[in-house]
């Protein structure tokens, strides 16, 4: 019996990739991927966290970032990448799991170049979370 699933996500165009997540269990769930672990992730309940987003986080704590009151731009709003780091980063640092306490921008590919100009100048730390350049 598998205790967990680790799928890899690429799909055919026929196969819908949410509705594939949300066929495995979310307690099999290693990536944090299915909806319910995604609402957990957002509401700041235990949860699954996507391993980039993970990976990100505990980076930051190691090398001693001060993330709290900071404004941090997040270019990428992919649901198993940028989403995740963005949550991680404001949600209260008090939580159960705690998080940065940081202010954060979500850019993405629509967001016009002035713009991202603007708020990546502002920004106390950028993280580039995007799958095809801006």
């Amino acid at each position: 019996i598998l205790e967990r699933i680790k799928p890899i996500l690429i799909f055919p165009d026929h196969i819908d990739e949410r509705k594939a997540c949300n066929a495995v269990a979310p307690e099999k769930d290693v990536d944090g991927f299915h909806i319910i672990n995604i609402g957990r992730l957002c509401l700041d309940q235990p949860s699954v966290v996507p391993a980039t987003a993970a990976a990100v986080w505990e980076i930051i704590k190691r090398t001693g970032i001060p993330t709290f009151g900071k404004n941090v731009v997040v270019a990428g709003r992919s649901k198993n990448v940028g989403m995740p780091i963005s949550m991680l980063l404001h949600t209260d640092g008090e939580h159960a799991r705690p998080g940065g306490d940081a202010t954060v921008t979500i850019t993405h590919r629509n967001t016009p170049k002035e713009q991202l100009k603007i708020h990546t100048l502002l920004a106390d730390i950028v993280i580039v979370a995007a799958g095809k350049p801006l």
